[in-house]
């Protein structure tokens, strides 16, 4: 193997192992160590990929919602046609957005656990909240802001709706169930945000 596709490979490996230690564990809980003997790595090679944890953590954090939004759009592309409305595309996409939840149910704690993580170097660029909001503020609202236009458009969903505020009361579900999930009574956060997908969707549903 050269020497190019043995870093790449080593470093996937790490990614691969972190990721999974860091959403079942946590973060916190889980040591460099522990992560280079899942990666079959020793800690000092795993140095020599990622200068710190926080680059790793940062990294992971990126692959992870990457790796989110690929799965979220390979299935909403396989379960949509053009020749649905744009409501049915947007119960659609709301449907997989927590189909991907129920299967992953420690990704809200993770999540969670990345909102409140500061890197110990405040100078290194590395912001965390960012990589979030590159994904959840223009990524993940693609496909269900392109469903609500379309069913504006073609009669499916009220034309006096705010699809953007509409969009923007599930991010709020979503950010606050995430960050207060603590307070929520023992609901889950998944039931929270469908509860709200629902109504929402109930309410932009055109009659006509």
């Amino acid at each position: 193997m050269k020497q190019k596709d043995e870093r790449e490979n080593n470093i996937n490996r790490v990614i691969s192992a972190a990721q999974s230690l860091f959403i079942s564990d946590g973060i916190f809980a889980t040591s460099i160590n522990r992560i280079a003997q899942e990666a079959g790595l020793t800690p000092m090679s795993l140095y020599r990929y990622f200068n710190n944890k926080d680059t790793l953590v940062y990294t992971v954090w990126q692959d992870a919602l990457a790796t989110f939004f690929k799965q979220f759009m390979d299935e909403f592309e396989l379960r949509t046609t053009p020749e649905m409305t744009g409501y049915d595309k947007f119960v659609v996409a709301m449907d997989i957005y927590f189909e991907i939840y129920r299967k992953s149910p420690n990704w809200f704690s993770y999540t969670q656990e990345m909102f409140s993580y500061a890197p110990s170097d405040k100078n290194s660029g590395k912001e965390i909240i960012n990589v979030f909001w590159q994904y959840y503020d223009k990524e993940i609202p693609v496909p269900a802001l392109k469903s609500l236009r379309e069913g504006v458009e073609d009669g499916s969903i009220r034309k006096d709706v705010n699809i953007y505020m509409a969009y923007q009361c599930l991010l709020n579900a979503y950010t606050g169930a995430t960050i207060y999930e603590n307070v929520s009574f023992g609901v889950s956060p998944v039931d929270i945000i469908k509860f709200t997908a629902d109504l929402i969707a109930k309410y932009i549903k055109s009659t006509n």
